[in-house]
């Protein structure tokens, strides 16, 4: 009995340390990614030497590194989730759609799908949570926010589009208008609540709209 015993506890440090280890590549894989850029890809070495693992352990935890970024884009993920969820609450259309635009928190999912779309990988969802949010689209159609007459998914599409780019380019956008990134968020706010007000109105071609 003592020998099972042994047995269990070693497996549970084991499934332990494997999970910390998983974890620790994780959080070193975004902290490069944020320090290096999207761009500059993501160097397994300094993966491993992040997390003071042999590399190989990248390749037995998770197969590749295209892995390691889905494991990392679940993990940020799920936290960005019950963020957008709680600030849903009481929160009309606009300004829901506001306060997703300047999440601050939703930045390095965005670059972590663009990164992988960039390895080639060409199952990455670039609209994760897509039906609830067409399904929040129609209610807000009921609550006449948004005009029946639009195409919701061209409108899921344009939000999720502006708001990633955005999110990347952010500071880019500000040092190349040599203005401070909180300036630029207020002007680029105002336009967008200007053309999300105008979602309210027919759209001008509304004959041709997809219902």
């Amino acid at each position: 009995m003592a020998t099972s015993s042994n047995g269990l506890e070693t497996q549970k440090r084991k499934k332990r340390d494997r999970a910390d280890t998983e974890r620790k590549l994780i959080d070193v894989a975004l902290d490069l990614i944020r320090d290096n850029g999207v761009l500059a890809g993501l160097n397994l070495r300094q993966v491993a030497e992040g997390a003071g693992v042999n590399r190989g352990n990248i390749y037995h935890y998770f197969g590749s590194r295209q892995e390691l970024l889905r494991a990392a884009i679940s993990h940020q993920f799920a936290g960005i989730s019950s963020a957008l969820a709680a600030s849903r609450k009481s929160q009309k259309f606009i300004e829901t759609r506001l306060r997703h635009f300047l999440a601050k928190h939703s930045t390095r999912d965005s670059e972590l799908r663009a990164l992988l779309v960039i390895d080639g990988d060409d199952t990455v969802d670039p609209m994760p949570l897509f039906e609830p949010a067409i399904r929040e689209l129609r209610q807000e159609v009921v609550s006449g926010d948004i005009d029946r007459g639009h195409d919701l998914e061209a409108l899921q599409v344009a939000i999720n589009a502006l708001l990633r780019g955005y999110q990347i380019f952010r500071v880019p956008y500000a040092k190349r208008l040599g203005i401070k990134v909180s300036e630029l968020d207020t002007r680029v706010t105002r336009i967008i609540r200007t053309w999300l007000e105008a979602m309210a109105r027919p759209p001008a071609n509304a004959q041709n709209a997809k219902n």
